[in-house]
């Protein structure tokens, strides 16, 4: 279940005149987990990507209280592909993630059962939300 879901838009940093879609709200994952998390829907030149970040709270061994974990998805001749990302990476801005600590790829790999937690979390969100989740298929229809 998401709540609060609210959606924007800001002009993409690719320098061409258009604009990217943001999503953010609170994900209901499963009956013990609740994380707040950001969409970045891009398009550049016909091709779909989507960033995510997962607000998680403290993360191991990072020092942090409040935590951003990100990924970018995106589709290649052998279907969709997920990869763990630093934070920096992303199009996000400080506000975006609610002016969390951006987790580096490390240091989520590094936490034993954090990429598969990952995973499971990001595949439930694209099940849930038939925008999300359909948005890479739509570049292939």
């Amino acid at each position: 279940m998401i709540k609060n879901r609210k959606e924007y838009y800001r002009k993409c940093k690719c320098g061409r005149d258009h604009e990217n879609k943001f999503i953010r709200g609170m994900f209901k994952y499963s009956d013990e987990g609740e994380t707040a998390f950001c969409v970045a829907m891009l398009d550049h030149q016909n091709e779909r990507h989507i960033w995510l970040s997962f607000i998680t709270g403290e993360w191991p061994n990072t020092n942090q209280k409040d935590c951003a974990v990100t990924c970018h998805v995106y589709t290649n001749e052998k279907g969709r592909v997920f990869t763990i990302q630093n934070g920096e990476d992303s199009p996000f801005s400080s506000d975006d993630i609610f002016d969390c600590y951006q987790v580096t790829r490390e240091q989520v790999l590094a936490v034993n059962g954090a990429k598969e937690w990952f995973i499971d979390t990001y595949l439930s969100l694209f099940k849930t939300d038939d925008e999300i989740g359909n948005y890479l298929v739509a570049e292939n229809a």
